[in-house]
Formats: C-alpha cells, sequence, structure tokens
C-alpha cells in the first residue's frame, strides 16, 4: 500500500470512528483506534511528518474512549509527542499551546493508571473530577476486557433508546456482563448516591 492510499484509509477509518462515537458507541472504535495507528506509522513521507501527524494523532484520539483505554490512549499521545518533536517553528507557532496541552494529557493519563501511588481521591481532587469511580475501572484487566465486555452489552441492549434513563439499563447490564467474567464493578449511582443521573 502507498502512502496516498494509506492516507486515504486513514481517513476513512476517522470518519468510521466520528460515526461510531455520534451512534453513542465508542467502544467501537478501539480496534479502529488502532488500524488508524498502523496506517499513520507505516506513512513515510517527509510532508507528512511533525504536525500532520500530531493532527491525526488528536483526530484518533478525539474518537476514543480515553479513560477506558488509557494505555492504548498514552502509546498514542507518546507517538504524537515524538512528531510534535519534529514539527517546524512555524508550524509550532501556530499551535503555540499544544506541547504543553500535550504533556497534561500525558500526565494526566499517567496518573490515572499509576494506581500504586495515586488514589481515585487523589486523582479526583488533581485534576478537578468529582465523580468516584470502581477502582477496577483503572486497571489493566478491564481495559483488556473494555471492548469484549462493551460489544456484549450492546448486543443484550439492543436497540434500546439511548436516552432518559438508559444509564441504568446499560450500568446493570455492564455489571452482568463483567461479573460473568469475575470481574466486581460498581456503578457510578452506586458509587454517588447523592448525584442525580438520567
Amino acid at each position: 500500500m502507498n502512502n496516498k492510499k494509506r492516507i486515504e484509509c486513514l481517513v476513512a477509518t476517522v470518519d468510521k470512528m466520528r460515526k461510531n462515537s455520534q451512534e453513542m458507541r465508542m467502544w467501537r472504535n478501539v480496534p479502529l483506534g488502532a488500524e488508524c495507528m498502523e496506517l499513520l506509522q507505516a506513512i513515510e513521507d517527509p510532508e507528512e511528518e511533525g504536525i500532520g501527524k500530531v493532527m491525526a494523532c488528536e483526530a484518533i484520539v478525539e474518537q476514543l474512549p480515553e479513560y477506558d483505554i488509557p494505555r492504548q490512549v498514552l502509546d498514542i499521545r507518546h507517538y504524537e509527542q515524538q512528531q510534535l518533536a519534529l514539527a517546524s517553528e512555524d508550524d509550532l507557532k501556530q499551535h503555540p499551546d499544544l506541547k504543553d496541552e500535550l504533556e497534561q494529557a500525558i500526565r494526566k493519563l499517567e496518573d490515572y493508571i499509576d494506581t500504586e501511588h495515586i488514589s481515585d481521591g487523589e486523582f479526583r481532587e488533581r485534576y478537578n473530577r468529582h465523580l468516584k469511580s470502581a477502582p477496577i475501572e483503572r486497571t489493566p484487566l478491564w481495559e483488556e476486557n473494555y471492548y469484549e465486555v462493551e460489544k456484549e452489552c450492546d448486543r443484550r441492549l439492543g436497540n434500546t433508546p439511548r436516552g432518559m434513563g438508559f444509564c441504568f439499563a446499560y450500568w446493570s447490564t455492564l455489571r452482568q456482563v463483567l461479573a460473568e467474567r469475575g470481574i466486581l464493578w460498581q456503578s457510578p449511582h452506586e458509587l454517588n448516591p447523592r448525584v442525580m443521573f438520567d
């Protein structure tokens, strides 16, 4: 496959990811994100190096469930950081905040997966997040099972309308699917009893 074809495939795949996101099925983007990164890394074109690949990484990450697959996203962010180092001075001037924003995004993901040193409470305080989350969600086990679990939830929920109250049907199904895999999980509603969810 030549560079032109790779770029066309990359653009088409990101478009497919955007459609999945609009349909509230970001889980479908997990393998597509990996596919995009394979295409992006295979592009050998000096014109695309640097800021072009940085912008492609940004487009891919925007369509991923970042905190359900933080290690995969962190790999993309590190590649993005390598590409940013190749950007021209002119490109950097056009995107003056990009370097700091990228470093902050990387630090936040690293803190999120560093459960040994940063508790949920410390993470929430550090990053101004209010809702408690189940500890299992920050582990490699969660990330390794995420795609298949979400796929099974989607199958079981079928055409259930994804409007008001859907979160409760989803959380119930999610708990059941995870339990079948031996994974204990608490919903945001259970962990944050004073919060109203729709």
